[in-house]
């Protein structure tokens, strides 16, 4: 580790490691902190899909274009984390959730991102494992299931050959202040200098910042996941049906993301897809997920003068990573980031339009 460098990132999954290898790409002197192992965070993990459309139209203007850059990425990597089938079902139960998905697929059409409601017979097709649980559903053919720990190594591999430094076990312990400023952190009983601090760890942001006496407007998710032994049949496209999320990996490992509980959320998937009850349960993990009190992320420059976040993304993290980090990147470059990240910045009011997503 250096005394100092141009950007300080606080955090180990993709997010931050997109974050670092963006920043190191344009020149900037980076480090990335991990609080842990340098790998795809728990959430990540728990929901592996990547997807252009999404019911909030800011949320859909950052990440329209996802599947395709993220595909763009992981295709070049060895072995490639994407899979042959790709497409993702979300299903529509009900009369307000299938008009709700046709708004959400006709802003995300003049996006650029693909996606048509399909008949519940076509969705049966689409996803043979539903059998006769089969509703209408919102079709999206570019979405796809990564290896987020396969894309997470690939992206640590080129911030580091950028030139940033990654380091694994490595809390930021506090922010270091010069006044109303951050001007680094301390860690390891040492004070690493920073030009600007970057938290994209939901966990470490929050401890940090209220030790320093300042607020996040996050709020917490607790979620489960299951994960299944290799060898699964093939399920088509990815599913969701209302809080439950399931994807299939290359090895035939099905991922299971839903309501804290594993019983709950076996007896809700087998409820739709009752030809998973013959599968074994690999691992099952409790996740802490955090998303904005307004249902939007925080990105951008906070209060704090030096401080910046990329935070509470919720349970859909990976589709706008790389988004998020050229953003910043730029930004933090002293260039014009995206215009569409205005909807974002930390220091935003909550409005009765941002709310309505969260209800």
């Amino acid at each position: 580790m250096a005394d100092g460098y141009d950007v300080v990132v606080i955090g180990g999954g993709v997010l931050a490691l997109a974050i670092a290898r963006a920043c190191a790409r344009q020149g900037a002197g980076v480090a990335l902190l991990a609080p842990g192992e340098i790998a795809a965070s728990a959430a990540e993990r728990a929901f592996p899909l990547v997807r252009g459309v999404h019911h909030d139209r800011a949320r859909a203007e950052i990440q329209a274009d996802a599947p395709a850059q993220l595909g763009k990425l992981a295709r070049r990597l060895s072995p490639s984390p994407w899979p042959d089938v790709v497409g993702c079902l979300t299903l529509a139960p009900d009369g307000l959730t299938l008009e709700a998905l046709r708004r959400a697929s006709a802003a995300a059409k003049p996006l650029g991102a693909r996606s048509w409601m399909v008949p519940a017979q076509e969705a049966q097709a689409l996803s043979p494992m539903l059998h006769d649980n089969a509703a209408p559903a919102l079709f999206e053919p570019a979405a796809t299931v990564l290896w987020p720990d396969a894309l997470a190594a690939a992206l640590g591999r080129d911030a580091r050959a950028a030139g940033a430094t990654l380091r694994a076990n490595a809390p930021a312990m506090a922010l270091a202040r010069d006044g109303a400023a951050a001007v680094g952190v301390e860690i390891d009983g040492r004070f690493i200098r920073a030009g600007a601090v970057v938290l994209a760890d939901d966990a470490s942001a929050i401890r940090l910042v209220r030790e320093g006496r300042g607020r996040l407007s996050l709020m917490r998710d607790e979620r489960m996941t299951l994960v299944t032994q290799p060898g699964a049949a093939p399920i088509g496209a990815a599913l969701v049906a209302d809080d439950l999320a399931m994807a299939r990996d290359l090895t035939g490992a099905i991922t299971l993301s839903g309501p804290l509980g594993a019983e709950t959320l076996a007896e809700q998937a087998m409820r739709l897809a009752p030809s998973l009850g013959r599968l074994e349960i690999a691992s099952a993990e409790p996740v802490t997920v955090w998303r904005g009190v307004d249902g939007r992320a925080q990105v951008g420059p906070a209060e704090i003068d030096g401080l910046w976040l990329a935070l509470g993304f919720g349970r859909d993290a990976l589709s706008p990573a790389l988004a998020v980090a050229d953003h910043l990147a730029a930004e933090l470059a002293g260039r014009t980031g995206d215009a569409a990240f205005e909807a974002f910045a930390p220091t935003r009011r909550a409005s009765a339009r941002n709310l309505e997503f969260v209800r």
